[in-house]
């Protein structure tokens, strides 16, 4: 096997310019590479940014506001000024914080933390602290290319390799396009770039050349990096290309390398080479830290979600001032001492930006030749990091290659099936569908974090959802404590959960707080249905657009009457006054109309509604698309779980599909209440599930975590005792098992309406199995303060039953059980 064909499965990246074809090249190599994005022309049919003047940079055409991209209206795409008045007015940074940026250092909690690990990912998740590392230690002693990673940084050929009979060169021209290469360091240690940066030596080799390590005399000596620019030989592109970095020096935030300056360096043959000066980082990148995983590791999910989740906000920093980092890969996310960030700014260009656009095959999204960069292919570049840590993804010649692992293929996905979710929504083929924003990536990947914890640590994590509101009321928690009440007024009850009730209990999605109608709905909706809808009908009568105003004070850009949430705000309110048919008429106007922007919240109205129509596969259908686009939620998670619970008892009769819908539902229970304690009704869902299954242990445990500071928590005692009890045989039972349900039954509070019946039921039914020929083996410890005999057990269930027969409303059902209580009195002479 030659060189080029001994590839590592993760070797080190470097930016490489090739055209749009080259970007499925096999040579072997990960690195960054660019692609030609050329100008639109009058026959694409599409209405793109048409191509800039790359010099001056103030010249730069702004990006079109699309539903990709959080800049509105007026933003400059990359513009200096723009960049400059979003730092001011967008970032929110004070001059103090600046200030923190400029220096590396942050004042927050996360950063100053001491000891030998650190919390990131909003303090969930502890990870190990990296050591201060020395930056003289960092220089190459020996820095050379090595020939597999070799390439013309136009073309993408390979250049300078050793052919047989021939050796290899440093120094050369490209044979296919006669671009000039130089693979030597174009700085010595020693060397003094403009006056002032003292070179150390090369630290790395990427796609713009070496990086050099510096000291710059003129601030405190303090370290810098130096990284060369690309258009090497090409004196007119490479004055273009200074000119066009020059805007990231109007750059700042924390979470993103510091550039200091650009500078050009005379060179003996009378051209000049430019460099980009920047902060120098210590620390590893996250490539380090995967690799030290080991061969076959990969990073622990959870510590990786960490550090995705402290990139993102750099990346929406970026977006938000219309630029798009293009690059992401765990080679250039750089943990320190006390911070975590993106460490190389070459890539980065102006949402929607022409000419070559750098990124790496294997994390580049496969539309950015026709999008140009977009929030949405940053985006991607999130999700296929992430899979590259915490997935064993699928390569060919060094390169991963498109797509992820198989459910069956990963232990991982397996495991965490929301993870699964996560990446395939970051990372769809169609952008449209992927994360809107980084925000909303965020918000998503810390709900999976938490269930993910949960898993790990048995411990709830909960948080509050930014874009559900909190369970309305709670469902199925009644119906099996609600048979006893046959007791109180002899009515008989059924056990099973009703779709109207999932329905009125569940979450409902939250205002949309970009959708042109929020100010209006958040002075429309009301407690009382059908006061919102009256408010409602009274806006679209005075036309929406004059009352928004009204209610915001002034006039909006966005036209309200196209707003998808004063539609959707209809639908909930003709739901809880029971419109039905109403509600089905508007939202299927709705659905013939492309919300393709936000599909997920017309979904989750079409699961209600089909909840409601009894069409439990359709319901679960919409609720499933509402998790693949909220993986992170656990509304859509509680939804399924009642839908496949309704579908189960559809599927009986059928055993093999009610059994499968059974252990669906009680997977997704059990997710919802491993992750939150405080959404009751998926304890009582989970309990049930584990019943049916013959798991009354597992059952019991279940509600009893529901915790004494919820006003469920009697009910779930109840419930418990009804587990141990009800829907078994008397040879099933034990002695154990009535003094464990008495003891719960002695804990319920005076106050509860319920206790006196659950008593009556618990000594009866000990009674009933004394009878059937059981005897206690301890007769003279008391249940209930009644001995455990034949007697005793007697006189308790007759008192109960008097007491019962005293609080009766109905008549005839009084005298029943006073009947009753006359059968069961001890038999005596008087």
């Amino acid at each position: 096997m030659d060189e080029d064909e001994q590839q590592p499965t993760a070797p080190a990246q470097r930016t490489q310019a090739v055209s749009r074809d080259q970007l499925t090249s096999t040579d072997g190599v990960e690195r960054t590479q660019a692609v030609s994005r050329p100008e639109a022309t009058p026959t694409d049919g599409v209405e793109r940014t048409q191509a800039v003047s790359r010099s001056p940079i103030d010249d730069r055409t702004a990006p079109t506001p699309g539903p990709n991209s959080p800049v509105g209206e007026g933003n400059s795409a990359v513009s200096k000024s723009a960049v400059a008045k979003s730092t001011a007015a967008k970032s929110g940074m004070s001059q103090s914080a600046s200030t923190r940026a400029r220096t590396g250092r942050s004042r927050s909690g996360r950063s100053r933390s001491t000891g030998i690990r650190r919390r990131l990912g909003g303090g969930l998740v502890e990870v190990p602290r990296v050591e201060p590392i020395d930056p003289a230690t960092a220089v190459m002693s020996d820095p050379t290319v090595p020939q597999h990673k070799r390439f013309c940084w136009k073309c993408n050929a390979k250049v300078g390799r050793s052919e047989p009979g021939e050796p290899d060169i440093s120094v050369g021209v490209c044979p296919h396009c006669g671009t000039t290469f130089d693979f030597t360091p174009l700085l010595e240690p020693g060397d003094r770039v403009v006056g002032q940066y003292d070179v150390q030596g090369c630290i790395a080799h990427g796609g713009l050349g070496w990086i050099y390590l510096a000291i710059d005399r003129n601030v405190s000596d303090r370290w810098v990096v130096l990284k060369g620019l690309l258009h090497f030989g090409d004196e007119e592109a490479h004055a273009v290309a200074v000119a066009e970095r020059q805007f990231l020096a109007e750059v700042a935030h924390p979470g993103v390398v510091k550039i200091y300056n650009f500078v050009e360096q005379p060179r003996g043959d009378g051209t000049s080479v430019g460099f980009i000066v920047m902060e120098y980082v210590g620390g590893r990148s996250l490539r380090d830290i995967l690799t030290a995983c080991g061969d076959d590791a990969r990073m622990p999910v959870e510590q990786a979600l960490a550090y995705v989740l402290e990139v993102l906000p750099a990346l929406g920093y970026l977006h938000s001032i219309g630029l798009v980092y293009n690059d992401l890969k765990p080679e250039n996310i750089m943990v320190s001492e006390d911070q975590i960030k993106l460490i190389d700014l070459g890539a980065v260009a102006g949402i929607e930006d022409y000419g070559y656009l750098y990124g790496t095959v294997g994390y580049q999204a496969p539309e950015i030749v026709k999008t140009g960069p977009t929030v949405a292919s940053d985006i991607y570049t999130v999700g296929r990091t992430l899979a590259v840590l915490t997935l064993d993804m699928p390569s060919k010649n060094g390169k991963y290659l498109d797509g992820l692992p198989s459910v069956a293929e990963s232990d991982v996905l397996q495991q965490f099936p929301s993870l699964h979710r996560l990446l395939l929504r970051a990372t769809n083929a169609d952008p449209t569908r992927r994360f809107r924003s980084a925000d909303e990536f965020a918000g998503q990947a810390t709900g999976v974090l938490r269930e993910i914890l949960a898993i790990r640590t048995g411990v709830e994590r909960p948080g509050l959802s930014a874009v559900f509101s909190p369970p309305r009321t709670t469902f199925g928690t009644e119906q099996s404590v609600g048979r006893t009440d046959t007791y109180v007024d002899g009515k008989v009850r059924h056990e099973r959960m009703t779709a109207a009730e999932v329905v009125a209990a569940l979450p409902v999605p939250l205002v949309d707080p970009n959708d042109p109608s929020a100010p209006l709905l958040a002075a429309a909706v009301h407690v009382e249905a059908q006061q919102t809808l009256d408010s409602l009908q009274h806006a679209k009568r005075n036309g929406i657009e004059r009352v928004s105003a009204g209610t915001t004070g002034a006039t909006g850009s966005a036209p309200a009457g196209a707003s998808l949430e004063i539609t959707l705000a209809e639908v909930k309110a003709h739901l809880d006054l029971g419109h039905v048919v109403e509600a089905t008429d508007i939202l299927s106007k709705v659905q013939s109309e492309d919300h393709a922007a936000d599909p997920w919240r017309v979904q989750w109205y079409a699961g209600l509604i089909a909840l409601l129509h009894h069409e439990y596969d359709s319901a679960f259908t919409s609720f499933d698309n509402v998790l693949g686009a909220m993986p992170g939620e656990l509304a859509p998670k509680l939804a399924l779980g009642a839908t496949s619970e309704l579908l189960g008892h559809v599927a009986l009769g059928n055993d093999e599909d009610a059994e499968k819908w059974r252990a669906r539902a009680e997977g997704l229970y059990r997710a919802v209440w491993r992750t939150n304690r405080g959404i009751v009704s998926s304890a009582f869902g989970l309990a049930r599930q584990l019943q049916r299954r013959g798991d009354q242990t597992g059952a019991i445990a279940a509600l009893d975590q529901v915790p004494i500071s919820s006003r469920h928590y009697s009910m779930a005692r109840m419930t418990s005792v009804l587990t141990l009890l009800m829907d078994r045989s008397r040879a099933e039972l034990s002695e154990a098992d009535f003094r464990s349900a008495a003891r719960r039954v002695a804990l319920l509070p005076k106050a509860e309406s319920r206790a006196l019946q659950m008593r009556t039921l618990v000594l009866a039914m000990a009674l009933d199995w004394i009878v059937s020929g059981h005897a206690s083996t301890a007769e003279r410890e008391p249940i209930l303060s009644v001995p455990f005999t034949e007697d005793g057990l007697r006189r308790g269930t007759e008192k109960g039953l008097r007491a019962l027969a005293r609080s009766a409303t109905d008549r005839a059902h009084r005298f029943s059980l006073v009947d009753l209580a006359n059968a069961i009195r001890p038999r005596s002479l008087f």
